[in-house]
């Protein structure tokens, strides 16, 4: 069995959103949630949906939608969430052998074979951890966290660019955030994470050191920006998203972002 978790709590500070989850705005037309949650039922036996800040427009918009819902009542970061996620599927005696983790505001440009092609390169290679990177020319502009690699070209580490040295800030390869992860790991070391000491949070990425330290395989799967796109935190990167996702599609730009509003189906 294979579980999706869509991590759609957050408050969406930086897209000003006064009245909704971030993940309910439209992208072209259709809401950010909607295309991870399709995308996660074209690879996962189950689906589950972390909700936290303005729940109840998550809920509409997935209304036709089979989901299972966790609840990430504080707002603590991303393995917090993911936590509220491994103890929703604890509560429904569920036995999952991989659970997939994905952001709900950032699944719009990946496509099932990517997906598959994760899933199959982390069963083929045995690892705790399976994750996609790619190589950017230019990583200061889309704040993406570094991957680490050791002198065997091992992952080991993945580190945030406002952590980053100045000679990690050169490294191309790059984080966009969808993981595998074997199901008996992360549950075995969720509790393992620390809290940032700046943030407060508690950041899923940091399972990479923790697996490295254990000496478990951690799997790289290299693709290509247009597969898995921009994150959308600003209005101005939910713009440029759709451009990007547009010339993909060779449907051209599109000149201007019609009004926000809810997806029905």
């Amino acid at each position: 069995m294979i579980i999706g978790i869509i991590l759609a709590a957050g408050k969406g500070t930086r897209l000003k959103s006064a009245d909704r989850n971030k993940v309910t705005l439209p992208f072209l037309n259709k809401p950010l949630i909607v295309y991870s949650v399709e995308l996660m039922e074209k690879v996962c036996d189950k689906t589950i949906v972390v909700v936290g800040a303005f729940a109840k427009s998550v809920y509409e918009v997935l209304a036709d939608k089979n989901i299972v819902y966790a609840q990430q009542k504080k707002q603590l970061g991303t393995a917090h969430a993911t936590k509220m996620a491994l103890e929703e599927i604890e509560k429904q005696n569920l036995s999952p052998k991989l659970v997939l983790v994905g952001y709900g505001d950032h699944t719009m440009f990946y496509r099932k074979e990517t997906i598959r092609n994760l899933v199959a390169s982390h069963q083929k290679t045995k690892a705790a951890i399976s994750l996609a990177t790619f190589d950017c020319q230019d990583p200061d502009s889309l704040k993406y966290g570094r991957i680490i690699r050791n002198h065997l070209g091992e992952i080991i580490d993945i580190i945030e660019q406002k952590d980053a040295s100045p000679g990690q800030k050169l490294i191309k390869e790059v984080n966009p955030g969808f993981y595998c992860f074997d199901y008996r790991f992360i549950r075995q070391n969720i509790d393992n994470i620390q809290k940032s000491p700046v943030s407060g949070e508690f950041y899923i990425t940091d399972l990479i050191k923790i697996a490295a330290t254990k000496n478990l395989k951690i799997n790289g799967l290299k693709v290509e920006f247009n597969e898995v796109g921009l994150g959308v935190n600003t209005a101005e990167e939910l713009a440029e998203s759709e451009k990007i996702y547009l010339k993909k599609i060779g449907a051209g730009n599109r000149t201007s972002l019609e009004p926000i509003k809810l997806y029905h189906g």
